[in-house]
């Protein structure tokens, strides 16, 4: 009998390509103009603010002014959406599992303008069996109350769960309760780690 009967996936750098560097170059084409550190800015508890739906994107440029001009940082939020795609590689593991039958769940730190944006380019979240994001919920990861939500919805035992998300703290979150994970830094890995734990043949 296999162990997990859930397989749960992060977004951004697993299934749906996001560099904030890369961006930055994109829509800045002076590299002058690219403020210090502005592509750490979504690292920033304000921005987190923003994923968990209690800040609009000028709410957050205005909150991190002291840090980043407020015109770039905002200009940075409103270009955001439709530069994220989604990763081929990630949907290819997508595919693997739910060919072989097990339920898929998206849990994601995402804004609403973002989630707004991806549904008008792809009916990727059609794909799964349920999806926790974090504006809808007021929660962000690592915080545990968004990883309970996830559980409590779709009524999972957090032990038949295995959780793929690009951070180790998200990933750690979760083992705290009970949920296995994959940190996913190369999608190679990721398929050797599933083929390692009897998920993909």
């Amino acid at each position: 009998m296999k162990k997990y009967k859930n397989i749960v996936f992060d977004l951004g750098g697993v299934l749906i390509y996001f560099n904030p560097k890369e961006l930055l170059s994109y829509i800045f084409k002076d590299e002058q103009e690219i403020p210090q550190d502005l592509w750490l800015a979504p690292r920033t508890r304000e921005w987190l603010e923003m994923d968990r739906g209690m800040f609009t994107p000028a709410q957050v440029s205005e909150a991190l002014a002291d840090r980043f001009p407020k015109d770039k940082t905002l200009q940075f939020i409103q270009s955001i959406p439709a530069y994220l795609k989604p990763l081929e590689e990630g949907l290819k593991i997508l595919r693997a599992v739910k060919a072989l039958g097990y339920k898929t769940y998206i849990l994601s730190n995402m804004s609403q303008e973002a989630y707004d944006a991806i549904c008008k380019e792809t009916d990727l979240f059609s794909e799964f069996d349920g999806a926790i994001f974090s504006y809808q919920v007021q929660a962000v990861k690592p915080d545990l109350d968004i990883y309970q939500k996830l559980l409590e919805t779709y009524n999972l035992d957090a032990r038949e769960c295995l959780f793929i998300d690009d951070l180790e703290v998200n990933i750690n979150a979760g083992k705290a309760l009970n949920i296995d994970g994959i940190i996913c830094q190369n999608h190679a890995d990721v398929f050797a780690e599933l083929r390692a734990l009897k998920v993909l043949d």
